[in-house]
């Protein structure tokens, strides 16, 4: 079996490609309420390896926002925002996987991030869908290049990267505003072989 393929997309959702265990959906403002229940679940727990969110953020008039906006830059072909569920529990979202500020023209590039549920962690599930994410975006986005930026503390997301092929390119220094301080980040970087000479 190939790494994905599209399906007929879940309820509540326009795009939704499917691997060996999971779902990954691209939502409508519709699916609010269950983003915002995985967000609140795991607040605790995603909070060394995000910014900072007020409370506000764990609402679900707040990710209904968020939905349209994300559904608003899909159809821009700016950003492709999946959040993924177990083919066994399609209602229940166990995290998010996002390929944003897509650029085309001479760059063909977009950045990558995810998150996973803390119940989900070490079974695999980040590097299926990040693999199969990587080809979709290869296949119908003819994207060159990804890159995928990671705290050089977060082994585990430096192990993800590293499963699916991403080259280790540079280190940027206070990158990124994490947990309310800018914090360093190692730069990987994942090509389009088909695109390659």
């Amino acid at each position: 079996m190939a790494r994905f393929e599209i399906v007929n997309p879940l309820s509540g959702s326009c795009l939704t490609i499917k691997t060996k265990r999971l779902y990954l959906s691209v939502y409508k403002p519709c699916m609010a309420p269950e983003v915002t229940s995985y967000l609140v679940r795991n607040r605790s727990f995603h909070k060394p390896f995000t910014q900072v969110h007020k409370d506000r953020y764990f609402t679900i008039s707040e990710q209904k926002a968020y939905l349209k906006s994300d559904l608003g830059q899909y159809k821009n072909n700016t950003q492709v925002g999946f959040w993924l569920s177990r083919i066994e529990e399609p209602g229940k979202i166990i995290g998010r996987l996002s390929f944003y500020s897509i650029i085309g023209g001479a760059m063909m590039t977009s950045f990558v991030g995810y998150h996973i549920d803390e119940a989900c962690q070490g079974q695999g599930y980040m590097t299926e869908a990040l693999q199969a994410g990587c080809d979709f975006m290869f296949k119908y986005y003819r994207l060159h290049r990804i890159q995928a930026d990671v705290m050089p503390h977060n082994e585990k997301s430096q192990a993800v990267v590293e499963k699916c092929g991403f080259v280790k390119m540079g280190y940027n220094i206070r990158y990124m505003e994490i947990d309310g301080k800018y914090q360093d980040h190692v730069m990987y970087v994942l090509l389009n072989p088909e695109v390659e000479p």
